[in-house]
Order: structure tokens, then sequence, then C-alpha cells
């Protein structure tokens, strides 16, 4: 295959696949923007916070530190949500003293390094934003 045809072709592979996530689905059904945020949230965050992010995990009686009710968040900020704030206690940058230091918090290592920083800047970002979403008004 000369050159040209494999920039072509690889140009259509491109094109289609940006296609498929910049269009709806043809059954006009959008998939849960949150989706991976609450999946990563529920792997990673549940057991300790719990499902309802209110601090009742499965394991939160047997912590030193007593989970922080995840769903308050803004309203303990004046109603403001600060998303970068949240990025960074979620990447270990900031100092949370439950979650262990940065060189090793609970499972900082996933969020600091899955796959390349694309990833991981992607799945910090969605834990944050599901965040977001389940606040109390």
């Amino acid at each position: 295959m000369s050159r040209k045809a494999k920039m072509i072709a690889t140009l259509v592979t491109a094109l289609v696949m940006a296609a498929f996530v910049v269009l709806p689905p043809v059954n006009g059904q959008m998939k849960d923007p949150n989706d991976r945020g609450r999946k990563l949230y529920v792997q990673y965050c549940a057991s300790c916070h719990g499902v309802d992010a209110k601090g009742s995990g499965p394991v939160a009686a047997s912590l030193k530190t007593a989970p922080t009710d995840l769903t308050t968040i803004a309203k303990r900020h004046d109603g403001k949500f600060n998303v970068v704030h949240v990025k960074l206690n979620i990447s270990g940058e900031n100092d949370v003293t439950a979650h262990g230091t940065k060189d090793m918090p609970v499972w900082g290592a996933y969020f600091r390094s899955q796959k390349g920083q694309s990833v991981s800047t992607l799945n910090v970002y969605a834990l944050a934003k599901y965040l977001e979403d389940i606040q109390v008004k």
C-alpha cells in the first residue's frame, strides 16, 4: 500500500471514530455522561464513603478518621464546588490525611498513572464531575 493510501485510510478511520464520539446514537438514547465517574466512585470510593457518598461505607467504622460526606462538599464551601480542588484531592496532589501520603494514598497510583497521563486525567475528571453532580442542593 502506498504512503498516500495509508494516510487516506488513517484519516478515514479517524473520521469514522470521531463520528461515533460526536454523533448521538441512532436509537436516540445517550449514555449517562457520568457513567464513568459513577463506576470509578463505586469501585474506589464507596467502600469508605458509601454508595450514597455520605460517609457510611462498609469499612467506615474501622477507620481512624471518619469518611467525609461527599454530597456536601459544595455546601461546606459556601455553595461552590471547586472541581480543581476536588481533582487535586482525588489525584493525591492535595494532602488528605485519611487518604494517605501522596506517595501511597489508598488508590492514588491508579489515578496518577493508569495507562498514561491522558487516561489518568480523564478518570480524575470523571470522578470529580460525578461528585459535583451528587451535591445536595
